[in-house]
């Protein structure tokens, strides 16, 4: 469904005397209420549904050192221009479900913790790969300066959970997008939580979810 649809589904159900709440406090609601809803689903150790998540292509630049100071100069470092969409995090760790070369689909690359990448590269077997992660709400790509790899990194896309998936659009494409035609990545399971949890917690309107109807069978 696009967004909306959805706003179009909560509007339907607010009372008439609040039925001219504005698009973007149903959007921050219905972002804000996915997140929370996600955030306690999959700290249960679940697998992700792909279905949550967004790609995004980064532009690559050679890394301010300063930004990075704990990462030897002896190492290539990379970041993105600009910041990236802030991710979901579960239990101290980022929804990253991959990261990959744009135009190789079977080129991936490793994503780490931002603690890790002082370390990450300095063992046996992985000096030539190239590990990925996000310090300061910059995307960084390290390597080692002699690691051909680097002709392959004007870019990378990553595969993720976002907590405000429209603030994605403009790293997926540069043509104009109207917020509300956009694909907003949600399953109907979700869905039926988060639009109850909207109802009763911002508008007093209480509305069954999927868990209630089934405990009214029993």
């Amino acid at each position: 469904m696009i967004v909306r649809d959805y706003t179009a589904e909560l509007r339907h159900a607010i009372p008439q005397d609040r039925a001219n709440v504005d698009d973007r406090t149903l959007i921050r609601l219905l972002n804000q209420h996915r997140a929370v809803f996600i955030k306690n689903e999959y700290n249960k150790n679940k697998s992700i549904d792909t279905n949550l998540a967004q790609e995004i292509t980064v532009i690559l630049e050679v890394a301010d050192q300063s930004t990075v100071d704990y990462i030897s100069t002896l190492d290539r470092t990379l970041a993105s221009r600009i910041a990236i969409p802030q991710l979901i995090k579960i239990s101290h760790r980022e929804l990253v479900l991959s990261v990959r070369n744009p135009n190789i689909l079977g080129i991936r690359y490793n994503y780490i913790a931002s603690e890790q990448a002082v370390y990450a590269g300095n063992g046996k077997f992985n000096t030539k790969d190239v590990f990925v992660f996000i310090y300061n709400d910059r995307l960084y790509v390290k390597l080692q300066k002699d690691n051909p790899k680097i002709a392959m990194l004007p870019s990378v896309t990553l595969l993720g959970i976002f907590e405000n998936p429209l603030e994605c659009i403009p790293l997926q494409t540069s043509d104009y997008v109207d917020n509300m035609d956009y694909e907003y990545p949600m399953t109907d399971y979700i869905w039926g939580y988060v639009k109850a949890n909207i109802l009763r917690e911002s508008f007093g309107v209480v509305e069954s979810t999927i868990e209630d109807r089934k405990n009214d069978k029993h």
